[in-house]
């Protein structure tokens, strides 16, 4: 924390340095009136870009936008000599002569917008700040509007591949987030103490959140891209659907076999940096401990996986079915499977000591690793409470790939269960073995 801020401090120092410099070198009415055309320049190339790319008649490019942010920086410096209320007024009367514009423009059939103009009044503002010396606000805040300004077909293409269900999803995930987990009282509540509402719901919230973000990246990035990459994404969602999919696959079509079980054991590889993600939110202790066992594990399943689907010539169908982005009925449904394996755990843990951890765990990682991972980050209080949880966590894991196997082997072709067992019995092996060493 001391070396952090000490680091803040000397960046901020030289920042300031380099200012006072540049004041010294040109003054430093010269320094900000710079700074002002170089924000306009930024955002009038973006706006001179997209109009020539459009093939638009627009009325604010390159030129306008320099002209407005120095006009607002000047108003800016002047409001120091004379009147604050040279800004309002300045404002006031740019304002007006938008929107007279857009009145005529009305008037005239002409298609409207009002994004150009959105930006004319921030880039005035800006101007303003870089009068008050806010250089490095002015400009971050400049990047980030010339930045969702180049987005918009990026956004359009997205919004236009939008389901009415994942709008849906969208509507109460922000409910769930912003309306409702900020009300849940966060006091602890039944025996042992064990449920808190706000932090059961916390925990739905960034799963949810997680799986959401894992939904988006299979449908924009990977769903074509490739059965690697789609299987890199579709681990993020679930190892276990990607397992279910590419198996049934591999048995309709056996000539791919090896391709389709390289993508299995990669989405199975996706779960245990995902599971480090999960307890690092929780507990970083617990990330120390699982740092060796997950890279062992993890490289087992990758480096034979890349070797499978190296130097495959054929792009097989790699579609996912994603269904519900945010289905209600599953975060009810996991926020009672995190309790019960929360008092799974606890019970566990007080009548039958370790093994009571890792029966829990066993019997969770046949259904799904997630919950556990949490409940043993938020258990792991102290430095030997941390290395039995990363214990618990791994032996969930090998109970999840067991099902998995038995996946590959029961509806996938002959040789994707063979090739899939191979490597994910080895990863039994070798996680059992380090269960009972270090342990």
């Amino acid at each position: 924390m001391k070396l952090s801020i000490l680091a803040q401090h000397i960046e901020t120092r030289e920042t300031l340095d380099t200012v006072a410099y540049l004041n010294d070198l040109i003054g430093p009415y010269m320094l900000g009136l710079l700074i002002s055309l170089a924000i306009g320049l930024i955002l009038g190339l973006e706006r001179e870009y997209d109009k020539l790319k459009d093939e638009e008649i627009g009325f604010a490019g390159i030129r306008t936008f320099p002209i407005v942010t120095i006009l607002g920086y000047v108003l800016g410096v002047l409001s120091d000599t004379f009147s604050p209320w040279l800004i309002l007024l300045g404002m006031s009367s740019f304002i007006l002569f938008l929107g007279l514009g857009q009145f005529i423009k009305a008037q005239k059939d002409t298609p409207l917008g009002i994004t150009t103009n959105l930006a004319l009044i921030a880039t005035f503002i800006l101007g303003v700040m870089v009068s008050q010396a806010l250089y490095q606000d002015s400009v971050a805040t400049a990047v980030i509007i010339v930045t969702l300004l180049s987005l918009k077909t990026t956004f359009r293409s997205i919004i236009e591949n939008i389901t009415h269900q994942e709008l849906y999803a969208f509507i109460k995930f922000a409910i769930i987030a912003l309306l409702i987990l900020p009300i849940l009282p966060n006091k602890d509540y039944g025996m042992a103490g064990l449920l808190n509402p706000f932090e059961i719901g916390s925990i739905v919230v960034i799963v949810s959140f997680l799986n959401f973000i894992g939904y988006f990246l299979v449908k924009f990035v990977g769903s074509k891209r490739g059965i690697l990459l789609t299987a890199v994404l579709g681990g993020f969602i679930s190892s276990t659907a990607v397992a279910w999919n590419y198996a049934a696959r591999s048995k309709e079509t056996p000539s791919l076999s090896r391709e389709y079980s390289a993508g299995i054991i990669i989405s199975s590889a996706i779960m245990f940096p995902r599971l480090i993600l999960l307890a690092a939110i929780f507990n970083l202790d617990v990330v120390l401990d699982l740092a060796i066992p997950v890279t062992i594990l993890t490289l087992i399943c990758l480096i034979p996986a890349i070797l499978l689907i190296r130097g495959n010539s054929q792009e097989p169908e790699t579609g996912i079915e994603l269904g519900n982005p945010l289905n209600i009925l599953n975060a009810l449904g996991f926020a009672i499977i995190f309790v019960v394996i929360l008092y799974a755990v606890h019970f566990g843990n007080d009548f039958f000591g370790e093994s009571g951890l890792y029966y829990s765990s066993i019997i969770a990682g046949l259904a799904d690793t997630t919950a556990i991972t949490i409940s043993m980050a938020k258990f792991a209080l102290t430095e030997a409470q941390s290395k039995l949880a990363a214990l618990v966590i791994i032996a969930a894991t090998l109970s999840n790939t067991l099902v998995k196997l038995g996946i590959a082997v029961l509806k996938g072709s002959k040789a994707t269960g063979r090739l899939v067992g191979y490597i994910f019995g080895s990863v039994i092996v070798v996680g059992t073995l380090y269960i009972i060493v270090v342990g």
